[in-house]
Parts: structure tokens; C-alpha cells; sequence
């Protein structure tokens, strides 16, 4: 015979309800999400392509953040030897870095990209991080060819 549990005082609860739980969910997953987009068009394909080779493969990372910094600082390089033939530096915040002194501006160009590609190693189990990997190594390719494009032309 079961034996009902009376209510002492103001309690009113019959017992421990923590005993009662039938299931915990605990998310041990990290990083990737493992379900498929529902949409996407064909970039998309190829951008979760590069992505999950990069997060396979870390000495692909590597390279591809040493890559990045090297063309940081051939395109720190670029612009002294364009503003020493008269051009003028695009970016206002490394526009008055370069008035003042090209030593500050190649400190602080390169302890920058240094700094996020640290960060992005850091974070390298997620795809944000090697999106953003992805993101410096083509924003970083298209000033070099643009350095090139503006060498050919005024030479």
C-alpha cells in the first residue's frame, strides 16, 4: 500500500521533484552545426566547402594566415612606395598613422592583422572564425592585385 505523504505546514510539495526528471539534455556539440542549410545558392556550397577544409585540415589554416600576413605587410610595403610617388592612403585611420610617423603605421597595420590572425586560430573550431580566415586572405588578395593594377598602369 502506498503511503500519501501529508503536507507539513506551508510546504506543500509531496516530495523532491528533482527525483522525477526523466531526461537532462546536455548539448555536447561545439562549433559546426551539423544540420544542413535550408537554403543556399552555389556560393554558399563553395564557402562551407573551404570552411570545413580549413576546419580538417589546421595546417591549411596555418598557411593560409601566414599568406594573409605576408600580403599585410607587402601592402604596407605598396603604400610607402605609392605615397613616396605622390598617391594618398585611402584609409582615414591609417591616413593620419602615416602623418605622423610610417613606423606607427606599420606597427599598428601589422600587430592588427597579427592580433585577428591570433584569434582566429583561437577560435578555429568555428565557422565564423574561418570565415573571417577567408574573408582577410581575399580583402587582403584584392589590395595586392589593386597595388598591381595601380603599378602597371602608372609606370
Amino acid at each position: 500500500m502506498d503511503e500519501e505523504l501529508v503536507p507539513v505546514g506551508d510546504e506543500r510539495r509531496c516530495g523532491d521533484r528533482r527525483t522525477r526528471r526523466i531526461y537532462v539534455f546536455r548539448d555536447k556539440r561545439t562549433g559546426f552545426d551539423r544540420r544542413e542549410p535550408a537554403c543556399g545558392g552555389r556560393g554558399t556550397g563553395v564557402l562551407r566547402a573551404a570552411v570545413v577544409s580549413l576546419r580538417d585540415n589546421p595546417g591549411t589554416l596555418r598557411v593560409l594566415l601566414v599568406a594573409v600576413n605576408a600580403l599585410n605587410l607587402t601592402d604596407f610595403f605598396l603604400t610607402l612606395n605609392a605615397l613616396h610617388v605622390g598617391a594618398a592612403e585611402a584609409n582615414p585611420i591609417m591616413r593620419s598613422l602615416f602623418e605622423s610617423s610610417p613606423v606607427w603605421a606599420g606597427i599598428f597595420k601589422t600587430a592588427s592583422v597579427l592580433v585577428a590572425s591570433v584569434l582566429v586560430w583561437q577560435f578555429r573550431r568555428y565557422r565564423k572564425a574561418l570565415s573571417v580566415a577567408l574573408l582577410m586572405l581575399v580583402l587582403f588578395a584584392g589590395v595586392f592585385v589593386y597595388h598591381m593594377f595601380g603599378l602597371a598602369l602608372f609606370r
